[in-house]
């Protein structure tokens, strides 16, 4: 399934708070952003994509992007994903609140947000790639969900930015 962001204006969230370790920003930039996620569980394989504009910018080794997506049910979530050279992070909020960690090699425990309510499960991240070029910024996460001890679903995520011209902001 494919979803346009329809013009809305993206989560932004200002480094105030970044701001105040001292540390320099690089220019914030306004991305075209796409999320494609695969999901491989109980025999089963569901791709989903979404489609929108994104905030980014730099600070300390850590790339910070700023994106909503609509759910399948019309409502808004407010994103914010965070790489640093060892952990990424996805904060979602909007429908209840969900935090993700990914550390590779590395189990880590999340709350997920679900329509049944919030869900303590334990991410087991297989691999994190990231590119983050002039003309491109690309995120790769293969990871598993594990709730009370059992494999919930295998995911490959995929996250590509690319600068949106200043002209047409």
């Amino acid at each position: 399934m494919t979803k346009e962001n329809g013009g809305q204006a993206p989560h932004r969230e200002e480094p105030e708070r970044a701001g105040r370790t001292g540390g320099a920003v690089h220019k914030k930039r306004k991305l075209r952003l796409t999320v494609k996620g695969v999901q491989r569980g109980f025999g089963q394989e569901e791709v989903s994509e979404i489609t929108t504009f994104a905030d980014y910018f730099m600070k300390n080794e850590k790339h910070y992007i700023f994106y909503s997506e609509t759910t399948e049910e019309g409502r808004t979530l407010k994103n914010r994903l965070t790489v640093s050279p060892d952990v990424v992070e996805l904060k979602k909020s909007g429908c209840g609140d969900s935090l993700l960690r990914f550390r590779e090699g590395h189990s880590e425990t999340c709350v997920y947000q679900s329509p049944a309510g919030a869900l303590e499960m334990v991410s087991d991240t297989r691999r994190i790639k990231m590119h983050a070029g002039e003309d491109l910024l690309r995120l790769t996460l293969e990871y598993s969900f594990y709730m009370s001890g059992m494999l919930v679903s295998d995911y490959h995520l995929t996250v590509e930015g690319k600068p949106v011209p200043e002209e047409t902001e």
